[in-house]
């Protein structure tokens, strides 16, 4: 069946994105100690999905070159978003283990998502409608692909936060591949600003401050992002 889907390349990335969520809401439905169940499926997946992806993608796994990383701005404007995810703190509540199975879960949910949407999505999009349609509707999809999280106990408030931010941090991440055709940095980013999410002292008050902050990074990123890739 999925040699079958590998001919329509967006069919084929809608397939894994399906089985993904698929994946995490049987996870979720296992009970046990929380997260646990998930972590583990999608540890099985992760490494699955990695190898069946090898020789099915261009964008991969590439090294960082120089070129790349100054062509970026060295990816600082990521590492700004990561360090605003830690400023509340570590969350003292949380027990050691409860730490280690969300760092497990955010390493898979960010390597998993970034394959996905930036690897299989994106270059589909791409082929077929071009390279800015290929961003728009990336990064727009992975934000709205966000509002399954009501299923795990989101009100409406936290979950339109959650995908205004995506739909931002999905634009930059989607033209960042585009521009260097690599998603180690885009996978990095991804798993340390979702630890920062869930491990950290979150407090409603600052989450719209938070949000703006998070928005205006990514648009003032985008904005020299498109002038990079209009050089090259």
């Amino acid at each position: 069946m999925i040699r079958k889907f590998e001919s329509k390349p967006v069919t084929h990335a809608v397939f894994w994105i399906a089985l993904y969520i698929a994946i995490v809401n049987i996870g979720d439905s296992l009970g046990g100690i929380p997260n646990l169940a998930t972590s583990l499926l999608l540890t099985v997946f992760s490494m699955v999905l990695f190898f069946y992806s090898k020789t099915r993608i261009s964008v991969g796994f590439d090294s960082f070159s120089k070129s790349n990383a100054k062509r970026t701005l060295y990816y600082l404007p990521l590492a700004a978003l990561v360090g605003l995810g830690f400023l509340g703190g570590i969350d003292s509540s949380l027990s050691f283990s409860d730490i280690l199975i969300a760092v497990l879960l955010m390493t898979n949910v960010g390597f998993v998502e970034e394959l996905l949407f930036r690897g299989y999505l994106l270059e589909a999009i791409e082929k077929g409608k071009g390279r800015k349609r290929a961003v728009i509707i990336s990064g727009i999809t992975f934000g709205i692909g966000h509002i399954v999280n009501i299923l795990r106990g989101y009100d409406a408030s936290e979950l339109a936060v959650q995908i205004a931010g995506a739909v931002a941090i999905g634009l930059v991440l989607a033209l960042l591949v585009v521009l260097t055709r690599n998603l180690i940095p885009g996978i990095l980013f991804h798993i340390l600003f979702n630890i920062g999410g869930t491990i950290t002292v979150e407090e409603s008050s600052s989450e719209g401050v938070l949000l703006l902050l998070i928005i205006g990074i990514c648009a003032a990123y985008l904005l020299y992002l498109l002038r990079q890739l209009n050089k090259q």
